[in-house]
C-alpha cells in the first residue's frame, strides 16, 4: 500500500506541474500577443506623430529663419540709427563750434562798432570845436 501511494502522490504533483507548466504557458504565449499587440501600437503612435510633426517642423524651421532675417534687419536699422545719432551728435557739435564763433564775431563787430562811434563823435566835437 505504501508503494500506491506514492504512485498517487506522483501522479497528483505530476498532473499539477503538467496543470501549472500549460498555465504557464498560456500566459506566455497571451503575454507575447499582449506585446505584440502593444509594439504594434507604439508603431503607429510613432508613425502617426512623426507625419503630424513633420509639418510643424518645417513650419518652425520656417518660423526661425523669418525670426533671424527679422533680428538681421533691426540689427541693421539700429546700426543706422547709430549712425545718424552720431550724426546729428556731430551736427550739434558744430552748430555751437558755429554759435561761439558768431558770438565772438558780434562781440568784435559790437567794438568796432563802438570805437567807429566813439571816433566819428570824436571827429564832429572836434570839427564843431573848430568852426566856432
Amino acid at each position: 500500500m505504501g508503494g500506491q501511494y506514492w504512485v498517487a502522490l506522483l501522479s497528483i504533483g505530476f498532473f499539477i506541474v503538467i496543470i501549472t507548466f500549460l498555465a504557464a504557458l498560456f500566459f506566455l504565449i497571451y503575454s507575447s500577443v499582449q506585446i505584440k499587440k502593444t509594439a504594434v501600437a507604439v508603431n503607429d503612435f510613432i508613425r502617426t506623430t512623426d507625419q503630424r510633426l513633420k509639418p510643424v517642423l518645417e513650419e518652425t524651421e520656417m518660423t526661425l529663419k523669418s525670426i533671424r532675417t527679422i533680428t538681421d534687419d533691426v540689427g541693421a536699422v539700429t546700426g543706422n540709427i547709430r549712425n545718424v545719432s552720431e550724426a546729428v551728435s556731430d551736427v550739434a557739435e558744430n552748430v555751437r563750434a558755429v554759435s561761439m564763433i558768431i558770438g565772438d564775431v558780434r562781440e568784435q563787430v559790437s567794438l568796432r562798432t563802438n570805437g567807429i562811434m566813439a571816433g566819428v563823435q570824436a571827429a564832429l566835437g572836434v570839427l564843431m570845436k573848430n568852426q566856432k
